[in-house]
C-alpha cells in the first residue's frame, strides 16, 4: 500500500488575475525558429515565461549562520515583484 504524500500549497502574494501584459500578442512566428522567442524580443512570451517560473508548491531551502552551521528552512509563502508599467513579473522574495 502506498502513503499519498500530501504537498502543501504555496501561498503567494500579488497574484493578478489578468494583468496588462496579458493584452500584448505574441509577435513570434510560428514554427519558424529564427522568428520567436528567445531570438525574436517577444514581450509576450518573455512575461509569459516569467509568470510560469513562479513556484507553485512549498519549498526547501539551505540557510548558514555566521558559523557555518546549516538549517533547513521550508518556503510556504512568497511575495510578486511586479514592474509598474506592465505588471509583468520581475521576481519574488520570501
Amino acid at each position: 500500500m502506498h502513503k499519498l504524500v500530501k504537498t502543501k500549497k504555496l501561498k503567494i502574494n500579488g497574484l493578478i488575475n489578468k494583468p496588462r501584459w496579458k493584452n500584448i500578442h505574441c509577435c513570434c512566428i510560428k514554427d519558424d525558429i529564427e522568428h520567436s522567442y528567445p531570438l525574436e524580443d517577444c514581450k509576450h512570451c518573455k512575461f509569459q515565461e516569467c509568470e510560469d517560473s513562479i513556484p507553485r508548491e512549498c519549498f526547501k531551502i539551505n540557510e548558514y549562520d555566521n558559523k557555518g552551521k546549516k538549517t533547513v528552512r521550508e518556503v510556504q509563502e512568497i511575495t510578486i515583484v511586479r514592474g509598474k508599467t506592465n505588471e509583468d513579473i520581475i521576481g519574488w522574495t520570501f
